[in-house]
């Protein structure tokens, strides 16, 4: 009975590991990544992603659609580049949808200029800069959010899982660039 349960136990093993990641080429993840940017209705729109929250909800409202048609047009990927760029869509994605669920009252212009006016937020500068300058003024941000008119405790919670998907973006950002250097990819304007 032991020397069965011996015999089986590998089996059992690799069965949990399930499929190895599919090997893929550049090729491939060119493919991949010109079937993303491909997906793109509203070039001008679109090249604010890095940009949001826009400070006009309409056109915040209609890339948060750009950003779900690119997401339902490009499907399941394989490549590590083309998964980081969706995973960087739908976080942008999200950060939209948070803000206008929890932050959209409290946040407004004004409120982010005077708080990162009161903490000195650092302005970032050429390619030397790190994400982390965007959590390191965390509780200095969170002070002052409560002293914004229409702000107070309740918002600093989504206010600081703003800032960290923020950061996560900042992250997968330099993530993209690191595959598109090791993909070889060659990346497109998006067409405005």
């Amino acid at each position: 009975m032991f020397s069965i349960l011996l015999l089986l136990l590998p089996l059992t093993t690799i069965a949990q590991w399930g499929t190895p990641p599919p090997i893929v080429t550049n090729q491939q993840c060119q493919e991949e990544y010109d079937k993303i940017i491909g997906c793109v209705r509203n070039g001008s729109l679109f090249s604010s992603v890095d940009d949001i929250p826009l400070h006009n909800k309409q056109l915040n409202q209609e890339l948060i659609q750009e950003i779900t048609h690119v997401l339902d047009c490009s499907g399941f990927l394989n490549c590590n580049s083309s998964r980081i760029l969706q995973s960087f869509f739908f976080n942008q994605r999200w950060i939209l949808d948070h803000y206008y669920d929890n932050l959209e009252t409290c946040l407004t212009i004004d409120a982010q200029i005077a708080m990162e006016k009161e903490c000195l937020l650092p302005v970032p500068s050429g390619s030397h800069w790190n994400c982390n300058f965007i959590t390191n003024n965390l509780k200095c941000l969170s002070e002052s959010l409560k002293k914004q008119p229409n702000c107070g405790p309740k918002d600093v919670r989504p206010y600081q899982r703003l800032l960290w998907a923020v950061r996560a973006s900042c992250v997968m950002g330099y993530q993209w660039k690191i595959e598109t250097k090791n993909y070889k990819l060659k990346e497109k304007k998006i067409l405005q």
